[in-house]
């Protein structure tokens, strides 16, 4: 695992790609002390005042994909949404004790700039797992929550250990338990792997915004959605939207698939709308 990270330190981070220029003004600032890349759409007449935070996949341990722009750029011309993607400091050299309290902080700025009730927060695989984290230290704190969250393939249980993956497994051709287990330790920084910062899963999860959870069944992290479905209906607060594609893998959503760009619609259209209900409000 250090030898495979220590050659993917090595690699360029991807950006958006030349097409993505000519739908989107793009911006690109370290000043925090890791790159924050925005995207805001070229047609005013687009726009629907909606603000997209969106945090990558990777097991904490990888860098933004170029897959991951391209699901960004569609879901943002979906939702006529502007966007902030945070290319967060990766794991083991940096830890979550630092890495959430930045999230956090990079979400108040926006909130103060757009409004939280015009931020929808997403993120695939660890990054679903650190929206969720963070909507949880939102309504610990009492603070204004986004609008809406959504979750593709969400990582929330960094222990691995959730009863079903081994049965799974055999059909995942992306992840394993065992290679959960080992990025989730790079990122917990000696904390234990149940604690609530890097598995939300345990945490409290009653006031959260409204919810959607993308998963395909053949993914380990099937057993994670499942459960934390299980959890929000046992807390009272239920997902808005529950998605279980069949022999769907990990992160279906944003493959350049038939499948994929049907879950990008289906989640940009659970986002406009729960954001024109809430301005209705």
């Amino acid at each position: 695992m250090d030898k495979r990270i220590a050659k993917m330190r090595r690699a360029k981070s991807p950006r958006p790609s030349k097409s993505a220029h000519s739908d989107f003004v793009i911006g690109e600032d370290t000043s925090r002390g890791y790159p924050l890349v925005s995207l805001e759409p070229r047609e005013t007449d687009e726009k629907s005042g909606l603000h997209l935070l969106y945090f990558h996949g990777g097991g904490y341990v990888m860098d933004i994909a170029a897959l991951h722009w391209e699901a960004i750029a569609k879901l943002c011309s979906l939702a006529g949404a502007s966007a902030s993607i945070p290319i967060y400091p990766l794991a083991p050299e940096v830890t979550v004790q630092t890495t959430l309290p930045a999230m956090r902080a990079l979400y108040d700025e926006l909130a103060q700039k757009y409004g939280a009730g015009n931020i929808a927060i997403a993120g695939d695989s660890a990054g679903g797992g650190m929206a969720l984290a963070l909507a949880q230290d939102l309504a610990k704190d009492g603070e204004t929550l986004p609008n809406s969250l959504t979750l593709f393939s969400p990582w929330v249980d960094a222990s691995a250990s959730g009863e079903g993956m081994a049965a799974i497994d055999p059909y995942d051709k992306i992840l394993s338990p065992q290679g959960l287990e080992a990025c989730g330790r790079r990122y917990a920084g000696g904390l234990d792997l149940e604690d609530t910062r890097l598995s939300p899963l345990f945490g409290s999860l009653d006031d959260l915004p409204h919810t959607s959870i993308f998963v395909g069944t053949r993914d380990i992290l099937l057993v994670d959605a499942r459960r934390l479905r299980e959890r929000m209906e046992a807390a009272g607060s239920p997902p808005a939207l529950y998605r279980e594609a069949d022999r769907m893998q990990h992160v279906w959503m944003i493959l350049p698939i038939p499948e994929g760009a049907a879950a990008l619609e289906e989640a940009a259209s659970f986002m406009r709308d729960v954001h024109k209900k809430g301005a209705a409000q």
